[in-house]
Order: C-alpha cells, then sequence, then structure tokens
C-alpha cells in the first residue's frame, strides 16, 4: 500500500523533529520507515496513524541522542553518530594499513642516508598532497556557500576544512628527525595525515555528488 505525499511528510517532520537533519540521512531513514509503513499496513490492514506510532516506536533507540565523537557538547542522535563512527573506521583502518605499508618500506631501507631520502620523499608527497588538498576544498566550499542542502558528508567536510589550519606547522617544518624511534613516528603521523587530506577532498565531493543526484531526483 503505497503512502500519500501527505503522509510521506508527515514522517519527513517527525524525523526533522527527532534530530535528523542531514537530508542524505534523513532521505535514507525516511526510505527505510515508509517502506515498513507500507508493509505493515498492506499486512495487518491497520490504518496509517497506527502503524506509524508503532514504527516510529521500533525506531525509537535509533533517535537517542548521543554525544559526538571527541566532543564534549555536540549531540547526535544515535543513527547520525553510527554514520560519522563507520566513517572515522574506515579512515583509521585505511590510516593503519598505509602506516604499516610504509614503516615496513622503511624498516627494509638499511642504509642511513637512504632512510633520510625517503624521509624527505613522503614529506614532500604530503606537502603537495596538502596544497592539493587547499585548493580543492577552498573550490568546494565556494560552491557549498550556495548550497542549501546538509549533508552527513558537508558536515564532514566543514569540521575538517576548519582543522587543516593547524597541519600548517607541521607541512612546512623542514626538519626530518635523526634517531630511528621519532623517524618511525614521522612516517606514521605522515600516514595518518594522508588519510585525512585525502578524506577532506573525499567527503567534500561525495556532498556535491549528493546534492547533484537530490537536484536531479527534485526536478
Amino acid at each position: 500500500m503505497k503512502l500519500t505525499a501527505e503522509q510521506i511528510e508527515c514522517i519527513n517532520q517527525t524525523l526533522i523533529g527527532k534530530g535528523i537533519k542531514y537530508d542524505d540521512l534523513k532521505l535514507e531513514v525516511l526510505d527505510h520507515i515508509a517502506s515498513e509503513i507500507e508493509n505493515e499496513m498492506e499486512t495487518t490492514n491497520k490504518d496509517f496513524p497506527m502503524v506509524y506510532k508503532q514504527v516510529f516506536e521500533n525506531w525509537n533507540t535509533e533517535f537517542k541522542m548521543t554525544r559526538a565523537l571527541f566532543s564534549f557538547n555536540t549531540y547526535y542522535p544515535k543513527l547520525a553518530k553510527s554514520k560519522f563512527g563507520n566513517q572515522f573506521k574506515k579512515e583509521l583502518i585505511t590510516s593503519l594499513v598505509l602506516s604499516i605499508l610504509l614503516l615496513t618500506i622503511f624498516q627494509i631501507i638499511e642504509n642511513k642516508q637512504v632512510k633520510l631520502q625517503f624521509l624527505s620523499v613522503v614529506k614532500e608527497v604530503l606537502f603537495y598532497t596538502y596544497c592539493t588538498t587547499v585548493a580543492v576544498a577552498l573550490v568546494i566550499k565556494l560552491m557549498n556557500l550556495k548550497s542549501k542542502v546538509t549533508s552527513t558528508y558537508k558536515h564532514l567536510f566543514d569540521t575538517r576544512f576548519a582543522v587543516m589550519i593547524v597541519f600548517l606547522s607541521v607541512i612546512f617544518n623542514a626538519n626530518i628527525p635523526h634517531d630511528l624511534t621519532n623517524q618511525n613516528l614521522f612516517v606514521g603521523t605522515i600516514s595518518c595525515l594522508f588519510v585525512f587530506f585525502v578524506s577532506v577532498i573525499y567527503v567534500g565531493l561525495k556532498h556535491l555528488q549528493f546534492e547533484q543526484k537530490l537536484s536531479i531526483s527534485n526536478s
């Protein structure tokens, strides 16, 4: 049994009231809830208000407000926090894999001078990655100024865009450690920074992609 436009808008407004403010997450959840309500109405022959109440009660735990990662005063519905958490886990795994790869290559090199050359190359790659990220991020930021669409990707992009300036001291510091312990830490840190910069562009482009899909579906 297909829901009417008014019933779908009722679900939409309820989701907004429960703190689901990101358009991509809201559309995803709305689709799931609408499907559940349609199936339940068709199976039980109950009317919309009764099924609507029942389904939202089943989803209550997903709407519970929970504290955001790395924050003491920002709260999201559990659904949003889970989505942010999944993105963070992917980046953490990628950082670990890249760190292990670069550290393995670094350990294989025996000559101290070659080790220093390897570190110089890695840092140079990071420098150009940072510059590229800043350039692309500025373009995305300007494009977002005209956008009224919100998404979990845009939230992540805006947060990381503001953080990028913090890494200026690392990027433009020409010093390379000469003791082995600090060199290993240096390689691990660079791996994490590299993944962070790439992720800035990734989430920014994902928001633009979502915005384009939304525009096409609404036209």
